[in-house]
């Protein structure tokens, strides 16, 4: 285990690298970083002045030489938007975007079990068949849609819940919720197919022939054996809602997080914060994967990590 840990670590390494080396010539390469941070109207003497004090003007390789140095040190420089330090502004934004995804999470994998167990333990039901459209609808739509499906409905229409912004747990439902929709729909075939196959096993058909209750057997067999997979896919889901989901969700909602940062960064060309918010998710990622891969272990011994 520790091995792999070791190894998986040290691919994260490179592939953080790789990420910071790229988004440099990215930047270099799509246009003068001088002329894209400036406003259209600027002069060419602004321009010119901005590149002398941002060290732009200055030869590339001494630029890339500087820009490393600072990554190692965590120092992405000052965003230009905010005149704050770039991974300051990145650090203070994950918290809330993992919140966010924390929260969703939990829908997600409440729903998705609820529905999922109920279809695979009544196959081919009325049941089965009503959990498998709503499964197929819910992966189907798309996350802004839904929020703002969410907020036309629960927010503006019954004021339930405040229609975007930053607070407590309150703040947090409908966004959540918006984000939690389209993976739980694919979760949900996802536990049903794994709980059809679990029953299958001979192990299973005995203890139901004993007349086992069904809240033991599913709780003692079928979830345990079935974990695996779903495991799996929910792992996977967590990491792109806490990258990728939160970039939507958190525009919709206007939700602080690293994804709505990032999109600030991009919309402004702020190199600095772009740097710092793609280390901040690149990091977020190796670390989540590493804790889902421990996670399979504890479940299923016979996952073998020295090998992987």
């Amino acid at each position: 285990m520790q091995r792999y840990i070791v190894r998986r670590l040290t691919q994260g390494v490179i592939t953080l690298a790789i990420v910071v080396v790229a988004v440099f010539f990215l930047f270099q390469v799509i246009g003068d970083p001088a002329r894209r941070s400036l406003p259209l109207n600027s002069t060419e003497q602004q321009i010119e002045e901005y590149r002398q004090a941002t060290g732009l003007a200055d030869p590339l390789m001494e630029r890339l030489t500087r820009y490393l140095v600072g990554v190692v040190q965590l120092d992405f420089g000052t965003s230009t938007t905010r005149g704050t330090p770039a991974m300051s502004a990145a650090l203070d934004a994950v918290p809330r975007s993992l919140a966010l995804a924390a929260v969703s999470f939990v829908f997600m994998v409440g729903g998705g079990l609820v529905l999922g167990i109920a279809a695979g333990i009544n196959p081919d039901s009325r049941t089965d068949r009503s959990v498998q459209a709503i499964g197929a609808i819910a992966a189907s739509i798309p996350e802004f849609w839904s929020g703002l499906v969410l907020i036309l409905f629960l927010a503006v229409y019954l004021g339930l819940f405040p229609t975007g912004g930053y607070g407590g747990l309150h703040y947090a439902i409908l966004p959540a919720l918006a984000m939690a929709i389209p993976p739980m729909g694919r979760l949900i075939f996802v536990v049903r197919e794994s709980v059809r196959a679990v029953l299958r096993e001979p192990y299973i058909l005995v203890a139901r022939s004993k007349g086992l209750p069904a809240r033991k057997l599913i709780s003692n067999h079928i979830l345990r054996a079935a974990m695996v997979p779903i495991v799996s896919i929910g792992g996977l889901e967590l990491t792109r809602m806490a990258i990728g989901g939160v970039v939507v969700i958190e525009s919709v909602f206007a939700w602080p997080g690293i994804g709505r940062l990032y999109v600030e960064a991009m919309d402004r060309f702020d190199l600095p914060l772009i740097s710092a918010t793609l280390f901040c998710a690149t990091t977020i990622v190796l670390i989540m994967n590493i804790l889902i891969d421990i996670l399979y272990v504890w479940i299923d011994p016979r996952v073998d990590l020295a090998s992987a």
